[in-house]
């Protein structure tokens, strides 16, 4: 276990492209802007559904609205 560990290490250190620039500090601040910008799309796209259900209810109810008062007209005149 520890000789993949070393060679791991040593593959790292070889390789260019992997620069270890950022301190931890950096790494959880952009963590938890990160997390903080996908928590608030998913709460702006569910704000935006429920906003979408509540004017399609009002404006399903203003549509059946004089069916309703029409039926309870007949109703209550037999």
């Amino acid at each position: 276990m520890n000789k993949i560990e070393q060679s791991l290490t040593a593959a790292l250190e070889r390789d260019d492209e992997v620069a270890f620039v950022k301190t931890d500090e950096e790494l959880f601040k952009r963590a938890v802007s990160t997390a903080s910008a996908e928590q608030g799309s998913k709460d702006l796209i569910a704000l935006g559904m429920a906003s979408i259900w509540v004017v399609f209810a009002s404006i399903f109810m203003k549509i059946l609205k004089p069916v309703f008062e029409n039926m309870a007209n007949k109703s209550g005149s037999k």
